[in-house]
């Protein structure tokens, strides 16, 4: 019962050490970028690689190896009646830890780097080092990260696995069955890597320029990340300092002339003597002048009408008077005699523009107004 206690205590602490990633963390803290938002997302060596260069991803790797691999020494040294096996307990959740993180929603790195930690803090840490040089110089020619991690995991794998059951080590099937369980789980990490291989459609990674770049970058200069550049990320782009002077120089020109042109418009159009503000003022003035000249023609229009009023107002009497002389002659040279209906007198009021009551000529009346003349 003791025993399996230990063996969860072992795992429990071994998964959290795992959800520890050194990807992120260098990321955020030299580059403050996020490395889940960067070229393949996968917050692992290869993408660092990718992305960031060498320098920052062996840094990666090597925080990963140390992490994995001291876990698991430790947990060998504090136990070590279990020898192997809690060795590789540790390990494998470990991997787990790293793969799958519950912080980050068990979305985590493919394992390479703790793999590679574990075995190089073994009983064999000899021959993965040994194996270590030599993949990393088929890493030069061999442009595929993958085939690369396939190769140096599996490598390593056989290595144990045949050391385990010639050595006799305490419980050697268990420990050889951790192993290519571990190695199973990282090939399944890589089931997207592995289906492009075989469509070779797999992105390649020009491993031996940026080694060169770590040994040919000069005082002076700044590598640009990758990100940065609209291609797929594969190489870094060298800036030196004089180039970045020059861009200073070029921006400084152009700022100064934009700011020459705008004072150069400025004067021009104060010569030409106005402003937003004058051309507006100038609009208002115009608006009251053709206001004054409408009031004008619509007064003058009035003052002509009045007159054509009095006009046909004084020739409507004239004619009147004429028309009333015709009658009184008519009536004295033949003595007949007319009424004037209302109907005339209407046609009068409507030419004269004025009230005039409605008055009958009788006989009589104009028999009186004879007498009256005759006196």
């Amino acid at each position: 019962m003791t025993d399996i206690l230990y063996f969860i205590l072992v795992a429990f602490i071994s998964y959290f050490l795992g959800t520890i990633n050194f990807s992120k963390m260098l990321s955020w803290y030299v580059k403050h970028k996020d490395i889940t938002k960067i070229g393949s997302g996968n917050p692992g060596t290869m993408n660092m690689l990718r992305s960031y260069g060498f320098g920052i991803a062996f840094a990666t790797f090597l925080a990963e190896i140390v992490k994995s691999g001291l876990a698991c020494l430790v947990f060998k040294l504090i136990f070590p009646q279990y020898d192997q096996v809690i060795y590789f307990v540790s390990a494998i959740f470990l991997l787990f830890g790293n793969n799958f993180p519950v912080w980050s929603k068990f979305k985590g790195g493919k394992g390479v780097a703790t793999l590679a930690g574990v075995f190089l803090f073994s009983n064999l840490w000899y021959v993965a080092l040994t194996w270590f040089v030599v993949c990393f110089i088929l890493f030069m020619f061999i442009e595929y990260a993958s085939v690369i991690s396939f190769t140096y995991i599996g490598g390593l794998s056989v290595a144990y696995t045949i050391y385990a059951f010639v050595s006799q080590i305490y419980y050697a099937w268990l420990v050889v069955a951790i192993i290519w369980v571990m190695y199973v789980i990282m090939l399944a990490r890589h089931h997207a890597n592995i289906k492009r291989l075989f469509t070779h459609t797999e992105n390649k990674i020009d491993f031996k320029a940026k080694l060169a770049k770590v040994f040919k970058h000069k005082r002076g200069e700044t590598i640009i990340d990758e990100e940065f550049v609209e291609h797929t990320p594969e190489k870094e782009i060298i800036v030196t300092q004089l180039e970045k002077k020059e861009e200073k120089n070029d921006e400084a020109s152009e700022k100064l002339e934009i700011e020459k042109n705008e004072d150069n418009e400025n004067i021009d159009f104060a010569h030409k003597g106005g402003t937003i503000n004058d051309d507006e003022n100038n609009e208002i003035e115009d608006d009251k002048e053709f206001s004054i000249q409408e009031n004008t023609t619509l007064n003058d229009e009035k003052i002509d009408q009045e007159d054509l009023d009095s006009l046909s107002a004084n020739f409507s009497i004239d004619e009147k008077e004429n028309y009333r002389q015709t009658i009184d002659s008519q009536l004295e040279d033949d003595g007949i005699q007319e009424n004037v209906t209302d109907e005339s007198n209407g046609e009068i009021e409507e030419n004269a523009n004025f009230d005039i009551e409605d008055t009958e000529l009788k006989p009589e009346q104009l028999s009186k107004k004879d007498d009256d003349s005759d006196v």
